[in-house]
């Protein structure tokens, strides 16, 4: 909600519903009396542990792994092995304490704070073990999960060394950075610019921190070459800073996998065109700000990714006009006289159409014009026709038929403003009132319509 209120034409209530939302947040919350012996505190120790971390944390297995990109499923891992395999004592130590409740919060979190200080030695010996021991190494990938879980251990403890620099530096970084901040303004830059000379071994870590609070992700490519002092995309890869564009990939890589994700699994109708709509926004802005064309590694990353989430655009833009058509439909009565709305149908088309009207702008992202332009075609038709069928229908109908030509219309309106703006619905739904007083005076006065009229004229049944 931080984020939406920096993009264009944001919703009006969304400042309210984020006051809210930020006030329930932050209210202290009492400890109920069950858990007054501590076994609640006990369950945040893991959390306050890795604190540190939280900047750094991402919910996707990224096809190449990105330094200081730590997926969260690792946590839980690393603690186990922590606790089992590296500082049983310590853990043992710091979880009694924190379950006794005449132990200060204060306390614990000194604890805490020490057992994350120690953790950093004891780590630093486990991944030297590790390195001049095969055993060691594999004993090592079979409990963090490979090779993978290996690095991102290191990328843990990496930043848990840092901390003592690393925390205060991240608290006078703006918790939201804006566009204009990485590509314009100087107060950023000087701060990243220093703390990059004085740690040149911790770029990766401060470029994936600024990617959690910018606001234009893509920007950073930019900002990547303010640090650099060339934009030439060749000088910039082969400097200290190319981390910064680096994790800008990343971040594409992130936002594809997410897309896909919603588009298996997610059955919300808004979040797979938002998916979408976000990754598009990264690639447009990479692609103003950098010539990728001089760089072949990150050329090359960016296409396979335009080209994996084409892929799936593609699928969901054949579908499209099928998925119109059903949710279009009038819905029946069951046996009980229960109106039978297809609400999943209903929320497939508004998937759909939310895609095919992004697509209108951004068919070069996602390498669909073709297809883009035939399935626009398709369901503009579809729309206008059977809406404003839909509508005239809703005049004639009577009784339990007025429902249900109401429900449709209703849903042929709303897929209407979807796609055509809220505009071409309003015109639509002053027609459906129409539509609707004339069914309702016919209904109340008990005529019959002239199109009744004229069948039972022609059937002899005057």
């Amino acid at each position: 909600m931080e984020r939406a209120r920096f993009q264009k034409d944001p919703d009006p209530n969304l400042q309210i519903v984020l006051a809210a939302a930020l006030a329930i947040l932050r209210r202290p919350h009492a400890t109920p009396p069950e858990m007054s012996d501590g076994s609640q505190r006990r369950n945040q120790i893991q959390r306050m542990f890795f604190a540190p971390l939280e900047d750094f944390l991402i919910n996707e297995t990224l096809p190449i792994r990105q330094e200081a990109r730590i997926n969260r499923g690792m946590l839980t891992r690393v603690w186990t092995w922590l606790g089992r395999d590296v500082m049983p004592n310590d853990f043992r130590t710091v979880m009694d304490q924190a379950g006794n409740a005449e132990v200060s919060g204060e306390r614990v979190a000194a604890l805490v704070q020490a057992l994350r200080t120690r953790s950093v030695d004891a780590v630093g010996e486990a991944l030297h073990r590790s390195e001049v021991s095969e055993t060691e190494r594999r004993r090592m990938g079979i409990e963090l999960g490979g090779e993978r879980g290996i690095a991102e251990l290191r990328d843990i403890q990496k930043i848990f060394s840092a901390e003592r620099w690393l925390v205060p530096f991240l608290q006078n970084i703006p918790d939201r950075i804006n566009e204009q901040r990485l590509k314009r303004d100087t107060d950023v830059l000087r701060l990243v610019d220093k703390c990059s000379d004085r740690f040149p071994d911790h770029v990766a870590v401060i470029a994936a921190a600024l990617i959690d609070r910018s606001d234009a992700p893509a920007a950073l490519c930019k900002f990547a070459a303010r640090l650099a002092g060339d934009e030439d995309p060749k000088t910039i890869e082969n400097s200290q800073f190319a981390p910064f564009v680096d994790v800008v990939m990343s971040e594409a890589e992130r936002l594809q996998i997410l897309a896909l994700e919603h588009c298996r699994n997610n059955p919300d109708p808004v979040a797979f065109s938002q998916a979408l709509l976000e990754y598009h926004s990264l690639v447009r802005g990479v692609e103003r700000d950098m010539d990728l064309s001089l760089s072949g590694k990150w050329h090359k990353r960016l296409a396979e990714s335009k080209r994996s989430i084409s892929n799936v655009v593609t699928t969901e833009l054949n579908n499209a006009h099928g998925a119109v058509r059903r949710a279009l439909q009038v819905p029946k009565f069951d046996r009980t006289g229960k109106l039978q709305v297809d609400q999943s149908a209903i929320d497939e088309a508004v998937r759909t159409l939310r895609v095919v009207t992004l697509v209108r702008t951004a068919s070069e992202t996602f390498a669909v014009n073709e297809v883009g332009k035939r399935t626009r075609q398709a369901v503009e038709q579809t729309l206008e026709i059977v809406t404003r069928s839909q509508i005239s229908d809703l005049g004639k109908a009577r009784g339990k038929e007025l429902q249900a030509h109401l429900a449709a219309a209703d849903v042929a309106i709303m897929l209407s403003e979807i796609y055509f703006g809220s505009e071409y619905a309003d015109q639509l739904r002053r027609s459906r009132q129409t539509a609707v007083a004339k069914a309702r005076k016919l209904s109340a006065s008990g005529e019959v319509s002239p199109e009744r009229k004229l069948v039972a004229s022609a059937l002899g049944h005057r």
